[in-house]
């Protein structure tokens, strides 16, 4: 009767009553590119990912025991190396006496359909976290304007001329942070159904980075905070900071990890934006940019917290206020992420530790310009 299954299109599988293998259809030989003796009694086991191993081995053995069919999900390693999620059917079987003989399975390749699965879990808490934020740190913010302006409008004349000052700065420096979150809000939720274009060619990080800084200069000044940019533009390759990048996208990284630097920062700290040329073998001798945005500020003692900075939904990811209570979402930080890996590059944070500061520190790899638009001309 195994014949029937030697081209089945599912990876067929049999057991016997001690609970080893001793039979894989061809499908089963041809996917994972091994031979019968390979796979025989326990070796089969050897292709399962560690990380699947002991659960998938207590799963068999449970419903073995009990003579019960079972369903399970693990990653096999196929003939190309390669760890591919597949779903396990297995079934008692017995001869027409009803003597019990072991177990055949039938297995399917569900890779895809599992990475699916996966994407489709974290877009749903992602898009959890973003009414919150929506619902929260937009809402909030907006109210407080409302209730505020109203009661100007009631009580204007009990104040002199610097208390309105003062109360048109707090409003200013409120509503720039509102609109800050408005616009990642916007150009997160862009990304997420790729409406932003990617569009990258030849420019100069140094003058995006001086535009930035003087955009941030108010916010700076208000803190007493100095930002110290350190990229220049020299006729030395060593030292150039042109690049292929999408200015955009580019612009949106640098705005938000220096306003992010000069929130976290004490007034009269430090910020400064720095950038190196390094040669990588794998983009075959041509050279990447290392950008590094530091600050002297609070810094980050928990290193599970740095690591989920650029993740909206980790476990350890919290928000927290800035030296002046500045309020924020963190959205700036993954947007930073998903804008950098769009350019083949990575972004990570270190720090070392609390009242230490922090670096965030991004890669522009080398690429080609894209054919769609022409070349930008420099500002």
């Amino acid at each position: 009767y195994l014949k029937i299954f030697e081209e089945f299109p599912a990876l067929i599988w049999r057991s016997r009553t001690d609970k080893l293998c001793d039979y894989f259809n061809k499908t089963w030989l041809d996917w994972t590119g091994k031979t019968i003796e390979q796979e025989f009694g326990t070796g089969w086991t050897k292709g399962v990912h560690p990380e699947d191993y002991d659960q998938c081995l207590e799963i068999y053995v449970n419903a073995f025991d009990k003579r019960e069919p079972f369903c399970m999900e693990y990653r096999v390693v196929n003939k190309h190396g390669q760890y591919r999620w597949i779903r396990d059917y297995g079934q008692p079987f017995y001869d027409l006496d009803e003597e019990f003989l072991g177990y055949i399975g039938s297995c399917y390749d569900v890779h895809d359909e599992k990475l699916n699965e996966q994407k489709l879990v974290k877009l749903n808490a992602t898009k959890d976290r973003f009414f919150r934020i929506v619902a929260h740190d937009l809402r909030n913010p907006i109210s407080a304007f409302v209730s505020f302006s109203e009661y100007l409008v009631e009580n204007h004349n009990d104040f002199d001329e610097q208390e309105m000052t003062e109360i048109a700065t707090e409003l200013y420096k409120d509503s720039r942070n509102t609109l800050l979150l408005l616009e990642n809000l916007l150009e997160w939720s862009k990304s997420q159904t790729d409406e932003i274009s990617f569009t990258p060619k030849q420019m100069k990080l140094s003058q995006v980075c001086k535009e930035v800084v003087e955009q941030s200069a108010i916010n700076a000044k208000n803190k007493n905070i100095s930002i110290q940019c350190n990229l220049c533009e020299t006729e030395d390759e060593a030292t150039s900071t042109s690049c292929v990048a999408d200015k955009n996208m580019i612009r949106t990284v640098l705005r938000n990890l220096i306003g992010n630097a000069v929130k976290f920062t004490h007034p009269g700290g430090e910020v400064s934006i720095d950038c190196e040329r390094v040669v990588q073998e794998k983009y075959k001798g041509k050279e990447t940019l290392i950008v590094t945005v530091a600050d002297n500020g609070v810094g980050i003692e928990d290193q599970k917290q740095l690591d989920s900075l650029f993740d909206l939904v980790k476990k350890h990811r919290r928000s927290s206020k800035g030296t002046a209570n500045e309020a924020g979402s963190g959205l700036g930080l993954v947007i930073c992420k998903d804008f950098i890996e769009r350019h083949g590059g990575k972004i990570w944070a270190e720090s070392d530790g609390e009242g230490k500061g922090t670096k965030i520190r991004f890669t522009i790899p080398p690429m080609e310009e894209s054919p769609k638009m022409e070349e930008e001309c420099a500002p």
